[in-house]
């Protein structure tokens, strides 16, 4: 009696390289982070990072030898990333890379990702955002100038005991 067995394949098409391979990962804020390669193939690679992606960052991915190439995060967790590139190696540029040539400055395009607009820090239990809290000209002006009588103040009182201090103590 025979056993029937199925093999599936799991969608990917392309050969897996295992290399360990310095690289620096460009994310959708366009920050550095350097990274390890764990393998590589024509249509993507799995990484090691130190940064958070999610699943659909556009990021850029910068092998010695080879440059830059775009690629989106497909899955992620516990700081490894497996990501596809938007478009596959070559197969020299694949043989170039796991080939490991002595590492080469990489040249990163001068227009980077878009990123996202900064927002405003929220502070808990304050609704006002900081635009809606300005003071009038005539206020500000007060504050300025209250600020400024108080501490020359402060400089005479240090003066005058100073001054006092060293006329006690040479008597």
């Amino acid at each position: 009696m025979g056993i029937a067995a199925r093999l599936y394949q799991d969608g990917r098409w392309a050969e897996r390289h295992s290399v360990e391979l310095e690289a620096t990962l460009r994310d959708s804020d366009w920050a550095p982070v350097d990274v390890t390669i764990e393998d590589l193939s024509n249509g993507g690679f799995r990484v090691v990072a130190g940064a958070e992606l999610k699943v659909g960052d556009a990021i850029a991915l910068g092998i010695a030898g080879i440059g830059t190439r775009e690629a989106s995060v497909v899955w992620g967790t516990a700081g490894i990333y497996g990501c596809e590139f938007v478009t596959p190696l070559s197969d020299a540029d694949l043989r170039t890379a796991v080939s490991g040539p002595a590492a080469t400055p990489i040249a990163f395009p001068k227009t980077p990702l878009p990123t996202p607009q900064p927002t405003p820090p929220v502070v808990e239990g304050w609704n006002a955002s900081a635009r809606e809290v300005k003071f009038s000209v005539r206020t500000r002006l007060a504050i300025i100038v209250g600020s400024a009588v108080l501490a020359w103040m402060l400089v005479f009182a240090i003066g005058y005991g100073l001054w006092a201090l060293a006329g006690a103590l040479l008597r």
